[in-house]
């Protein structure tokens, strides 16, 4: 991985570190609810709004992170690098469309109740739901599986591990099956220490490879 370019380097260090405190406040949070009986579908209203807000700000960071990562990537490994783009730009589009609809129509539309289980964040019926698992799980599990040959070492096993878990969480939620709480694993512990990771990464000098 080439980070001679300053430009290439700022947009991943910055954007990694930005989701690794995202992460780490989403993974106390997550701790905090499971002491307290909080793991619950629905989650509390206060887990709902942080991991929405979370997720929101994440997104657009993530897209930064690998845009960053394809950019440092050698051309031979291109074609890897921008199936990660690619597939992250769409697990992005998936989580924001479900966290727009939580903080726009489904919240103004609390008083008609009437249909309103489809398009909230959480729930046995919500379309949203769904979308949220397949950015989380399928999407960008695919796009770290993608990414994992660009690196070596732990970030590697950290971007299979993502992998594993999210695709399993996702597959798990089609066949209704209490496997895809594996997810959380994935995206409320694994994906900070991967962006954590890659924030040392950036930061370390030019001649550093990954």
């Amino acid at each position: 991985m080439n980070y001679s370019a300053p430009a290439t380097r700022s947009l991943g260090f910055l954007s990694a570190v930005a989701v690794t405190v995202l992460g780490a406040i989403y993974f106390l949070c997550i701790v905090y609810a499971a002491l307290t009986g909080g793991m619950t579908l629905p989650p509390p209203q206060w887990l709902q709004t942080a991991g929405g807000l979370i997720s929101l700000a994440s997104c657009p960071l993530l897209v930064a992170l690998i845009a960053a990562v394809h950019a440092a990537a050698p051309p031979p490994k291109h074609a890897l690098s921008l199936t990660a783009l690619g597939l992250t730009v769409i697990f992005a589009a998936f989580v924001s469309i479900n966290r727009f609809t939580q903080f726009g129509a489904a919240r103004l539309a609390v008083a008609d109740a009437q249909g309103l289980g489809w398009f909230l964040p959480y729930g046995e019926h919500s379309v949203m739901l769904g979308l949220e698992i397949a950015g989380w799980g399928w999407f960008l599990g695919l796009a770290l599986l993608a990414a994992a040959p660009l690196f070596d070492g732990r970030l590697r096993l950290l971007c299979v591990l993502y992998a594993v878990l999210g695709i399993v969480a996702a597959v798990a939620f089609l066949l209704e099956s209490p496997l895809s709480a594996v997810g959380f694993v994935a995206w409320g512990f694994v994906l900070f220490l991967i962006t954590g990771l890659l924030a040392l990464r950036f930061r370390a000098v030019p001649t550093t490879t990954l």
